[in-house]
């Protein structure tokens, strides 16, 4: 029987179910670590999150914390869970808990116990049967394999330990409105091709999955179709433990209450978000801590997010302050008082429609946070408050940026080129940050299609925003109707392409219920490399080799996919801002973030829409007077201003 709904997610936030009637819950939150707050004083830091506007509070449940010793549990003193719940049902927030089992939160072994991390029967194994280890301060330690069926079992008994403290404190009637299902599941940031996992339970499940008898431990041009596989059956790997654990949690008495997931920070590339969302039931956000001059890049990220959250898009984490051992986000350290709200703000313009701040309150191992550990807002935070009240005014789990263009994210070729990267086992997570070129990881490879695709789709990207088409992006994995629903859906192809996905773009493009733009090449292999037997539709949109390096011309013809669409809220100059206008039910714009990708400050001309008169910062209180359509909008380098409409 299925169990009664207590919370969900639904395209605005959170849910409460009530007799009274649904109650609505804007994820508006912040992390507060319990464990390590002197419990005097949370009441106090509770307090101040509601004060600042905040709906949520947010916490992992440690399990190094709550078992240092196998089957000895500790939940007392700092480690009360159940007082903490009810001192922030006290406090007038809802709770959000993460009980990992990996919670990271910069604790040793990412809080796994070491009692799990010693028995060889847990941990994943490496091409060559040696444990995988992870290089984390203060001690490297091995990661545990999250197929192996003696760490599945483990993780049951810990979840079933939390669930008996937890179940008395399940909103309704308490406060506990959701819970995460692990935490940044990506193999442990390490995705090279063939550096884990080698479990035997791992290996078993390939072959089961795939038909070949062995994983491949190294890339054979020769094999290439089997590198391939493998590297497509990690992503399964990943969303098939999440799938488990959930079950784990609902065994333990907690079904009913709303899942979700957070990815870490880093490409969009690298994982698959829908399927981890059909696994949990619920969405998948992102995790983002960015410094200012990759803003950019944390936009496009955020707009992968929105194209493919269901069914609301969220930013689990969102970085107010650092970890210590790790250099400042910015050169400019403290001297830029507005980045951690251009970020958040970053996020927000690109349609992410709630965020937890991480963190909120001050604990050990991180600097920076919002709320000192005896409740005090630090000068530096002062722009929550506003923001939150901005939010409010503008009813903004309400208000939806339209996007007329789908760009799909095609990865047949991208696995390719990871399967052959000569960086393996170095993983993706940090070749990506050493700018090898345009192709990321697979400039490292042999496959020139995936260095090819991976340029194809950037270049889409700064096409679309120098003509100024809002878009978002979306996973191969998206069904038809979906695809429908746009106006137009550009597939990158080279000579590979998802055999699933093209039917689906097939039978849209066939039906009529979108454009089709596919190329530079036509596919004529899927993503093992097989014939594809399937033609493309015989209306379809091309895109032309040279447009790779003729950018104002592919914006020309990009822009005449979206239709017929106003200059409302458009940028009129200079070419490098950005503007995201967010509408109501009626269509009328009522909140609009600006975006510079400069490094000089510069005063844009908005061309605003009918019927606005002036436009407000929720920040400073500044009113900006709109004259015959326009409006001059000041921003610093690479600055981010969210305006309210009036």
């Amino acid at each position: 029987m299925e169990a009664r709904r207590r919370t969900w997610f639904d395209e605005r936030g959170l849910v409460v179910a009530a007799a009274g009637g649904d109650r609505p819950l804007p994820f508006y939150a912040g992390a507060m670590h319990y464990w390590r707050v002197d419990p005097a004083q949370w009441s106090r830091c509770l307090a101040q999150l509601h004060r600042l506007g905040l709906t949520i509070v947010e916490t992992y449940v440690p399990w190094r914390v709550h078992e240092p010793e196998r089957g000895a549990y500790a939940w007392s003193g700092r480690a009360d869970l159940a007082r903490f719940l009810e001192a922030a049902r006290a406090a007038g927030l809802a709770v959000v808990l993460r009980p990992g089992p990996h919670v990271n939160a910069e604790l040793t072994s990412f809080g796994f116990p070491d009692h799990v991390l010693a028995d060889p029967a847990c941990r994943a194994r490496t091409s060559r049967g040696t444990p995988v280890w992870m290089p984390s301060p203060p001690r490297a330690w091995p990661v545990p394999s999250y197929a192996s069926a003696a760490f599945r079992e483990r993780v049951r008994a810990w979840y079933a330990a939390v669930a008996e403290v937890v179940r008395p404190h399940l909103a309704p009637g308490g406060p506990v409105v959701a819970i995460g299902v692990d935490n940044e599941a990506q193999m442990f940031f390490r995705l090279g091709a063939y550096d884990h996992d080698y479990h035997p339970d791992a290996v078993a499940a390939f072959r089961a999955a795939t038909g070949h008898a062995e994983a491949p431990v190294a890339w054979s041009a020769g094999d290439a179709a089997r590198c391939a596989a493998w590297v497509r059956w990690k992503d399964r790997y990943v969303a098939d433990a999440l799938g488990a654990f959930g079950a784990m949690l609902d065994d333990a008495g907690l079904a009913g209450v709303a899942r979700f997931h957070n990815l870490p920070p880093g490409h969009h590339g690298h994982y698959e978000v829908r399927a981890l969302q059909d696994a949990i039931g619920g969405p998948v956000g992102i995790d983002a801590y960015t410094p200012r001059v990759e803003f950019g890049e944390l936009r496009r990220r955020a707009l992968a997010i929105v194209g493919n959250a269901r069914p609301v898009p969220i930013a689990f984490e969102v970085g107010v302050g650092f970890f210590p051992w790790f250099p400042p986000l910015d050169p400019a350290g403290n001297d830029d008082p507005h980045r951690e709200r251009d970020h958040l703000l970053t996020l927000l313009a690109a349609g992410v429609r709630g965020f937890n701040l991480f963190m909120a309150v001050e604990r050990d191992r991180y600097y920076g946070a919002a709320v000192s550990a005896t409740g005090v807002v630090e000068p530096h935070a002062g722009w929550i408050a506003p923001l939150l009240t901005a939010l409010a005014d503008v009813d903004w789990a309400r208000l939806r940026r339209a996007a007329p263009i789908a760009l799909v994210d095609v990865r047949a070729d991208a696995r390719f080129g990871i399967a052959s990267s000569a960086a393996d086992p170095v993983t993706p997570v940090v070749t990506e940050m050493l700018g090898l070129g345009p192709g990321g990881h697979a400039e490292l490879g042999e496959d020139a299609g995936a260095v090819l695709a991976r340029r194809w789709h950037v270049a889409i990207v700064r096409a679309l925003e120098l003509a100024q088409v809002a878009y978002v992006i979306v996973e191969e994995s998206i069904p038809e109707d979906e695809l429908g629903a746009f106006a137009a859906v550009i597939v990158p192809t080279i000579d590979r392409v998802d055999r699933a996905l093209w039917q689906r773009v097939r039978a849209a493009a066939e039906a009529r219920r979108t454009v089709l733009v596919i190329g530079p090449g036509t596919p004529t292999r899927d993503e093992l490399d097989r014939p594809l037997d399937a033609p493309p539709p015989r209306r379809v949109g091309r895109l032309t080799p040279g447009s790779l390096e003729d950018l104002p011309g592919l914006a020309a013809d990009l822009a005449g996919l979206a239709g017929d669409h106003a200059d409302a809220w458009t940028i009129e100059r200079p070419e490098d801002v950005r503007c995201f206008a967010h509408t109501d039910e009626r269509g009328a714009a009522r909140a609009v973030f600006v975006a510079s990708d400069t490094d000089r400050a510069v005063q844009a001309t908005l061309l605003t829409g009918d019927g606005a008169t002036a436009l407000r910062d929720p920040f400073t209180g500044e009113r900006i007077r709109i004259a015959a359509g326009k409006a001059t909008v000041a921003l610093p380098a690479r600055g981010v201003r969210m305006l309210v409409v009036e």
